[in-house]
């Protein structure tokens, strides 16, 4: 496994700025090729709509920092542990998801199709933004994925995921003051993508549809406060595979 390589995407992901919750799958036709290792570097968004965009409510200003827009860099790295199984790490921003997938092989020949589950925990951090202090986040998610490779130059994937999460910090009251909130986020929602390329090279662009709920609580009134609605998250990277 090409190692230095893995650790240069990562890295370039990594230290770059951005706090929004974009993480894309990025499924792939397949899982990676046994002993070959797919490297991935690119950028994604979070679009959110309705009343995950604008919550007016007079409570603490949290939801620019629990559930952020914005576009991020992103970089992944996977290896093929056997013919149906790889294992991965996906960097987005100030996130980090692991990847563990299986495939299960429905057609081979010329044009090949694979059914590809995964199971993916992930967490990241909130960075400090003026009166807000850093908070953190947990979750698991689980993507599944029709996938079809055409004689190694097109790729094209059709699924669902499904994720939840769990949020965590002090977030703005006013200019110089934060108070301390936690709430839990459910993700589900259909995912499709296409790939191409040559040989080990390929383009890929993914787009997530998402419908999101959000709890938030922690408020001097002891109340919580409820949101949900639909969040796009688009994605694109440049793959590699060794």
């Amino acid at each position: 496994m090409k190692w230095s390589g893995l650790v240069f995407v990562l890295l370039c992901a990594a230290t770059a700025t951005g706090c929004a919750t974009a993480v894309p799958t990025m499924v792939g036709g397949s899982t990676t090729p046994e002993h070959r290792t797919d490297l991935g570097l690119g950028g994604a968004a979070r679009v959110p709509l309705g009343k995950l965009k604008n919550w007016d409510t007079g409570e603490p200003n949290y939801q620019p920092d629990a559930s952020a827009g914005g576009v991020v860099p992103m970089g992944y790295g996977r290896y093929g542990l056997t013919d149906r199984w790889d294992l991965g790490l996906l960097v987005a921003g100030t996130m980090a998801r692991a990847d563990f997938r299986n495939e299960t092989l429905l057609q081979d020949g010329s044009t090949r199709t694979a059914l590809v589950l995964g199971l993916s925990p992930y967490g990241g951090w909130i960075a400090e933004d003026g009166a807000r202090a850093s908070g953190g986040r947990a979750g698991f998610e689980v993507p599944v994925a029709y996938g079809v490779e055409i004689g190694g130059v097109y790729e094209f994937w059709l699924g669902a995921r499904a994720s939840g999460e769990w949020v965590k910090g002090d977030f703005e009251r006013d200019e110089t003051n934060a108070s301390l909130q936690s709430g839990f986020g459910i993700r589900v929602g259909p995912v499709i993508g296409m790939a191409l390329g040559i040989r080990r090279f390929h383009a890929l662009v993914e787009l997530t549809a998402a419908y999101e709920h959000w709890s938030i609580g922690g408020f001097d009134s002891g109340s919580r406060l409820k949101r949900n609605g639909v969040a796009l998250i688009p994605g694109f990277a440049l793959r590699l595979r060794l």
